[in-house]
């Protein structure tokens, strides 16, 4: 990288990791850097290690997305500024009413330039005195040790006995012919548990040193300015009073300023002491790093004794008493050192095991009423029947969050082990009872498995049992093949025994493949592949035995409260489980895979390999994209569509139907929050993406243009959507009536809506056309409907019995409302009948054209059981003789 280049990475890293300032001028493991006002920034050496791996700005990825928070946090802060009120209170930065603040800020300095102290008028001495007094008395708090820095200086030599402990034990694992993943993981965790707890140490310390330097700044600005106010006060000849006063006020700030100085000090001196014991355990860890790099290179390398090689292998086994007795001694070291500084930690997860065994009982005793219906499935009834089985299994789990570092070897142990049993009885419930006992013996080799991971300090002793493992793998596969061949024909089998067997020849001939790595001494490849499907299986199994239980404990909280007393739960419980249930199962196929990784050793280099994809980038001059930009613009405008979607449906399910709104207003609110939240989350991705948000009035004139060209049509539509929202005239489910169209909406969408149709279409209707047009609303107050049915009969009909006849047909519907009455008219003299119209009304808008329908067919009956004709339409044609005269002139 260029110097231009490492003077960027350089000043990244100040800016992301120099918020605090740490001062270690004889760090081994940093850099100090001074920042204007001589503050120096402690920076460790991994962050200049990680720039190097720079794009052509000088930043990486990791440091990427420092400045994508910082580009959304500042988004964030101009759209505040945008809703705020012009006139703000003083609170807000702003001088109150009526100050005599200037309205502009004076001039600052420039670089060269040291702003001249303001001197302190001779009338203003005495007050003036009297506050820096009570300042000097409120700094006496930094001019002594503080609790938090007597505990440091008090842990700080037990931490420095530590490492000097653990660094003999470290590097005698190290200078092992080639140690394995599992070494290298455990000593890993060692160290990385010490460099945490001396982090916690060094902000203590920093917050400490900045509190020192910003008192020392200002006491510093106090001295020159009081020294000038002496000055000025001998000038102008005040009394000799004054100037006493003004002499003990600058005794006092030396005073002060050299207390502060002696405990600055300290802290400096302090403060290097752990910066040189962070330094050892970086360096402890870079060689771990190193030496776990160079495991990818040993996988065809003999790094063992071969099976064949007996002079060898005897030697090996003189050695193995005394390999054994220091790997027993080092996991004593490491175990007294776990119970000496992380004891607390098992004693919670204890806590945790006996109130979720506690919970599980509770649980168990009101799910017993759902067993054997279908409220609850027969598999998460029988899991809250195992309490014990599922709190061991939730409490291994958990247990990520409470070590945040691996813990020692014997304890991860111990805890596989303990964990295996309960696994294997929650998984067993949902299996088919014909692979239970191959279940059993795939628990028995994920024991052998567990021991052989404790047993990888000793390479030889390892070998065996991986050997031993490997051979019984291939007798238990070959011998479950063949005798499946027998119970059922090739023809005969389900695509899911198809798959089993395809997996259990996978899964034997990895194992052949192992041993004879193993056999050959290629421990490294041998281990790779063996112990990689055996571990995996492993994990695979705990973390399915998790999602089991989680998984019925979903079920169950849905069915008691006060989860069930939600809407969205008693319509759509099935639907929430299904995702529910979905979502654990991601989370358990990520967690699969990254645990995976960490157990093969593989995280590193993916977690590198992940970075450098991310820091690919795409430049087109002045523009630069990288797919880690990408991925966050996508994540962020998914997750804005995914927040808007559970939101409306939180709104429409639960929150609308409980309170009392307008007609259409839960629309317009629902479509007003999902168009806010997907422009904040552009807003948010763009932000993420790079670009400049301060130039986006630029993009907004040129969108203006394009508006008054091709878009107007688009925008006049968007803005009609608005109006049909505001105005709340047309919501979803009305009947209207649009030109030729007529129907129900279905959807109002931001550039049209959709009316299905009585024949079944659906019809796109243009948020324009509902604004302009006239609109033909059926059920804008109400959902009534007026149904006239029209009759004719003959003359001679009495209409005042026709009328009875109506009113009695229409009275006897049950469709048909009482209030408003039906109604029967006599309409007029016809060409050949008497016609007659009945009027009634229907709150079932949705069967009008059948109650139309059955009101005639009803009417039809009652005219004929009365005796009354409805005539055909009839025409009378007169033919009349026009004389002899006519027909002689016309043929």
């Amino acid at each position: 990288m260029s110097a231009v280049g490492d003077a960027v990475g350089e000043r990244n890293a100040a800016t992301f990791y120099g918020s605090a300032p740490l001062y270690a001028p004889n760090s081994r493991d940093g850099r100090f850097l001074l920042e204007p006002g001589q503050t120096g920034y402690y920076v460790p050496s991994s962050v200049f290690n990680s720039a190097s791996r720079a794009t052509g700005n000088g930043i990486c990825w990791r440091h990427r997305r420092h400045i994508m928070t910082a580009r959304v946090l500042s988004m964030l802060a101009m759209l505040a500024a945008l809703w705020l009120p012009a006139g703000l209170p003083a609170a807000w930065g702003q001088a109150p009413p009526g100050s005599t603040a200037p309205s502009k800020a004076p001039p600052a300095p420039t670089a060269t330039e040291k702003p001249a102290a303001q001197s302190i008028p001779v009338p203003e001495v005495a007050r003036r005195a009297d506050d820096i007094g009570k300042e000097l008395r409120d700094l006496e708090t930094l001019a002594v040790p503080s609790p938090a820095i007597g505990a440091i200086e008090k842990r700080l030599p037990e931490i420095t006995a530590q490492i000097v402990g653990q660094t003999e034990t470290s590097s005698r694992l190290l200078d092992d012919a080639q140690p394995v993943a599992a070494t290298l993981d455990g000593i890993a965790a060692q160290w990385q548990a010490t460099r945490a707890e001396l982090a916690g140490y060094v902000t203590v310390l920093a917050e400490r040193a900045t509190a020192i330097e910003e008192a020392l700044k200002n006491l510093t600005a106090n001295r020159e300015r009081w020294t000038r106010a002496r000055a000025d006060a001998v000038a102008s000849r005040a009394p000799a009073q004054v100037i006493e006063r003004i002499d003990g006020v600058l005794t006092a700030v030396a005073a002060a300023r050299a207390r502060l100085q002696t405990q600055r000090g300290a802290i400096l001196i302090l403060q290097d002491r752990v910066a040189q014991e962070v330094g050892r355990c970086e360096d402890m860890l870079g060689r771990v790093a190193s030496l776990r790099r160079g495991i990818a290179g040993r996988l065809f390398t003999q790094d063992s004794v071969p099976l064949w090689d007996t002079r060898q292998r005897a030697s090996a086994f003189l050695e193995l008493p005394d390999r054994i007795r220091s790997a027993i001694a080092a996991d004593v070291a490491q175990l007294r050192q776990f119970v000496g500084h992380q004891g607390w930690k098992a004693a919670v997860q204890v806590a945790i095991f006996l109130g979720l065994v506690l919970l599980m009982s509770a649980v168990r005793r009101g799910a017993s009423q759902w067993a054997g219906s279908a409220e609850l499935e027969t598999t998460s009834v029988l899991v809250f029947a195992r309490p014990i089985s599922a709190a061991l299994v939730l409490t291994v789990l958990l247990s990520g969050w409470i070590y945040l570092t691996a813990p020692v070897r014997a304890i991860a142990t111990l805890g596989k082990i303990v964990v295996l049993l309960p696994a294997l009885r929650i998984t067993r419930l949902s299996l088919d009872p014909v692979l239970v006992r191959m279940q059993n013996v795939i628990g028995a080799f994920f024991l052998a498995e567990i021991i052989r991971n404790f047993a990888s300090v000793v390479p030889l002793l390892e070998q065996q049992i991986f050997l031993l493992e490997m051979a019984a793998g291939m007798v238990v596969l070959g011998w479950w093949l063949v005798s499946r061949r027998r119970q059922r024909p090739a023809g005969a089998i389900s695509s899911r025994e198809r798959a089993l067997r395809l997996i259990t020849r996978v899964v034997l001939a990895v194992f052949v493949v192992a041993f004879a790595a193993g056999a050959a001494g290629d421990m490294t490849l041998g281990l790779l592949l063996g112990s990689g499907v055996l571990g995996t299986g492993y994990l695979a199994l705990v973390l399915y035995g998790g999602l089991r239980v989680a998984s019925a404990l979903v079920a169950f909280a849905f069915r008691v409260r006060p989860l069930c007393s939600l809407g969205m739960v008693q319509r759509h419980r099935a639907l929430l489980e299904r995702r529910t249930y979905g979502v654990l199962r991601g989370l358990g196929v990520v967690a699969l895979v990254i645990v995976s990784l960490r157990y093969l050793g593989l995280w590193p280099a993916t977690v590198e390999l992940i970075d450098a994809a991310m820091d690919a980038h795409l430049q087109r001059g002045t523009l630069s994209i990288s797919l880690g930009d990408v991925l966050v613009f996508a994540i962020t405008v998914a997750g804005s569509f995914i927040l808007s979607g559970l939101l409306r449906f939180a709104l429409d399910e639960d929150v609308y139907p409980r309170l009392t709104l307008g007609r259409g207003l839960t629309g317009a609110v629902s479509s007003l929050l999902h168009y806010a939240l997907l422009l904040a989350g552009l807003l948010l991705a763009l932000a993420a993406l790079g670009v400049d948000l301060t130039k986006l009035t630029i993009l907004a004139g040129a969108f203006g243009v394009g508006i008054g060209f091709g878009l107007q049509t688009v925008v006049n539509n968007f803005v009609s959507g608005l109006l049909i929202l505001f105005e709340r005239r047309i919501d979803v489910g009305d009947a209207i009536q649009v030109g030729d169209v007529a129907g129900q909406v279905q959807e109002l969408g931001m550039r049209a809506c959709t009316v299905r149709t009585g024949e079944g279409a659906e019809v796109i209707v243009p948020n324009a056309s509902m604004i302009s047009e006239k609109v033909t609303n059926w059920t804008l107050s109400d959902r009534l409907r007026r149904i006239d049915v029209g009759v004719g009969v003959a003359y001679g009909t009495p209409p005042e019995k026709m009328l009875d006849i109506l009113l009695a047909v229409a009275r006897a519907h049950p469709r048909v409302l009482t209030d408003p009455e039906p109604a029967a008219f006599f309409l007029g003299f016809g060409e050949s009948a008497l016609r007659f119209e009945v009027r009634v009304w229907t709150d079932r808008f949705d069967f009008w054209a059948q109650t139309q329908s059955e009101l005639a067919v009803a009417l039809y009956a009652a005219l004929r059981e009365a005796g009354f004709e409805i005539p055909l339409p009839q025409r009378e044609v007169r033919v009349r003789d026009i004389g002899p005269g006519y027909r002689q002139g016309h043929p």
